[in-house]
């Protein structure tokens, strides 16, 4: 009996032997795979495809862009979310039997809420991204079974089934869709965030405010958008998109900072009633543009801004930036330089006179004239302060031959004096000769200098001057003599 017991026993240990040699066998083996898979090349090789299959890295966050407001914090820009729709037709959970089953009424509800497809069409377009993946699959089977390396671009991997970029509230309304109401992995759903630009008031200072490239990203384009863009459109974060239990979940790693906003000096009512007011003076005039401006004297703060040209419809709409940049001759508005240049350097009195006779005056072979001249009447003899009340022609031409008829230099220097000669930058960012003013001098090589171009330059002619100089003239005289340059960017928080 004692013998057999012993006999047992041995046998017993003997199995549990072989049990833990195995297991020591098997543990062996997963510590070499292990060990090969960390420290060999194969090992990195088999981590990347596992990353690729659970992580994408470095993927953008996009920070949103500031916001553009009127003095008193009314929206004139800002930005809101958009999405871009497409479906992944390689997500893991996606099955052919269920996309089938409820395509047909997927389309129709996409299609009553997006009309721009009809419901076959978005039938077309998802069956045709299912059938692409199949495609796909057997190229993948056909390169595994050669031991083909070569790989293949999944292009039914991303398919966009949306023409347009939806609001989030759309968003949330297409996930409860037939067959989109389920979980991302098995939908295939893909919701791409971007931001798009928005404006409140519409077009309101619209010129002004200015515009962005549709890919946001590029940022501004033109306006306050393009000359504050280093600010507005602040700093990209990085995300990585880990798998986790099935789901795509984003992961913050650098967070995005948003772009500072600027505030403006406008006045939105202020503004409204500018841009009304203009465009009253067009339609009545017939003028092909035309430009007004609302400045604070004492600030130089711009409280409205319009800019107006006649568009191919025969409308008026927010064109070039004429405020800053329409160089064309000033005209009579040019008077008042001239008078002053003249008293500031002592050649004339507001009581001295000149003969106008009829309002036509004759000089090198040229006629100057005044806007009565038709009527002839001879007006005899007219001060410089009685000219200036008539806006005559005529005795500014003789103002300034008077006085600067054997110097010429002088009479530009006292415009450089007062400053319309001088390159200035705008909140509005320009081009080229865009923003600068164009005044001849005597010496000059590329403009010609004639016989009659003093004369000519008296009342505002052969000279190019944007509107925005010479509101900043006209402030001047208003300001006590303190000229400001004007602007619109208030400050930035």
């Amino acid at each position: 009996m004692g013998k057999k017991t012993d006999e047992n026993r041995k046998r017993i240990l003997n199995r549990y032997g072989l049990i833990v040699f195995l297991l020591l066998g098997v543990g062996m083996m997963i510590v070499f795979s292990a060990g090969k898979i960390v420290f060999t090349a194969e090992g990195k090789k088999w981590r990347e495809v596992g990353e690729k299959e659970t992580i994408i890295k470095d993927r953008v966050i996009l920070p949103k862009r500031g916001n553009i407001y009127t003095y008193d914090g009314k929206l004139l820009a800002t930005s809101e979310p958009l999405y871009s729709v497409y479906m992944d037709f390689w997500a893991e959970g996606m099955r052919k039997d269920t996309l089938m089953k409820y395509v047909g009424d997927l389309s129709v509800a996409l299609s009553r809420k997006f009309p721009d497809r009809t419901a076959s069409q978005y039938k077309n377009i998802i069956l045709n991204g299912w059938k692409l993946r199949e495609k796909e699959e057997r190229q993948l089977q056909e390169n595994t079974a050669k031991g083909s390396e070569k790989k293949v671009t999944l292009k039914s991997r991303y398919v966009r089934i949306l023409r347009p970029d939806i609001s989030y509230v759309d968003l949330k309304e297409i996930r409860t869709y037939p067959f989109l109401n389920q979980r991302s992995n098995r939908s295939g759903l893909i919701a791409e965030e971007k931001n798009a630009r928005k404006r409140p008031f519409g077009n309101l200072a619209n010129r002004t405010v200015g515009n962005v490239y549709k890919d946001l990203e590029k940022g501004g384009a033109s306006g306050l958008e393009l000359k504050y863009d280093s600010l507005l459109r602040g700093v990209e974060g990085v995300k990585s998109r880990q798998k986790i239990q099935g789901r795509w979940t984003d992961i913050e790693e650098i967070a995005a900072k948003d772009g500072y906003d600027i505030v403006t000096t406008l006045d939105a009512d202020i503004q409204d009633v500018t841009e009304r007011a203009l465009r009253a003076k067009l339609e009545e005039t017939g003028a092909e543009s035309g430009t007004a401006i609302i400045m604070e004297t004492k600030t130089g703060e711009i409280k409205g801004i319009a800019n107006l040209d006649r568009m191919s419809n025969g409308n008026y709409g927010e064109g070039n930036p004429n405020a800053f940049s329409y160089m064309n001759e000033p005209g009579s508005t040019f008077k008042t330089v001239t008078v002053m240049v003249a008293l500031d350097d002592g050649l004339i009195s507001p009581v001295d006179s000149f003969h106008v006779g009829n309002g036509l005056y004759q000089y090198n072979g040229k006629w100057v004239r005044d806007h009565y001249w038709r009527q002839g009447r001879d007006r005899g003899y007219l001060t410089v302060k009685e000219g200036m009340e008539i806006s005559s022609n005529v005795v500014m031409s003789k103002i300034v031959l008077k006085a600067y008829g054997d110097d010429p230099t002088r009479f530009v220097k006292g415009i450089d004096r007062i400053g319309l000669r001088k390159k200035l930058t705008w909140d509005v960012p320009l081009n080229g000769i865009e923003g600068t003013s164009s005044i001849r001098f005597p010496d000059d090589k590329v403009n010609y200098w004639s016989k009659t171009t003093l004369p000519w330059m008296s009342f505002g002619y052969e000279s190019k001057v944007p509107p925005i100089y010479m509101l900043m003239f006209y402030n001047g005289i208003a300001n006590g003599g303190k000229m400001i340059k004007p602007f619109i960017e208030r400050k930035d928080v």
